[in-house]
C-alpha cells in the first residue's frame, strides 16, 4: 500500500550560489559522512549536492514530516547507488523509526537532473 509520494525540483543555480558562499559548511549541513566522502571526489560538486538535497527533501514530502522534524536531518539521511546505479535510501535512525510509525517498510526513489535543475521523486509504501 502506498503511504506516501513526494517530489522536488530545484534549480542548480540556488546550490552554486550556497556552495559558492558556504562551501563544506553547507555541504556537512546536507551530507550525511558517507555522503561527504563521495562529494569530495566528486567532478560536479554542485550537481552532487543538488540531486542529494532535492531526494532528501522528496522523501521528507512522501513521509509527511518536512525536513528537520521528527528525526528526518539530511545529514543522517543517506542516498545511495546500488551496482547497477539506482539510487536508494540506507534506511537507518531516524528514518527507520518514521517509517515503522506510518507502518512502511519500502521506500524507491528516482533522481534525474540537467545542467540547470535537479529533481527526485520518492515512494513510500
Amino acid at each position: 500500500m502506498i503511504k506516501g509520494i513526494g517530489i522536488d525540483l530545484i534549480d542548480n543555480s540556488r546550490i552554486q550560489v550556497l556552495h559558492e558562499k558556504y562551501g563544506q559548511v553547507f555541504a556537512k549541513k546536507i551530507l550525511s559522512k558517507a555522503e561527504m566522502i563521495e562529494f569530495k571526489k566528486s567532478r560536479f560538486p554542485v550537481s552532487y549536492l543538488a540531486k542529494h538535497f532535492t531526494s532528501k527533501e522528496a522523501l521528507s514530502k512522501a513521509l509527511g514530516t518536512g525536513l528537520y522534524r521528527r528525526g528526518i536531518f539530511p545529514s543522517k539521511l543517506t542516498v545511495d547507488h546500488d551496482d547497477m546505479g539506482k539510487p536508494f535510501f540506507i534506511k537507518n535512525g531516524g528514518l527507520l523509526k518514521v517509517l515503522k510509525s506510518i507502518s512502511a517498510s519500502n521506500v524507491f526513489l528516482s533522481i534525474s537532473d540537467t545542467n540547470s535543475h535537479s529533481t527526485a521523486m520518492v515512494l513510500v509504501e
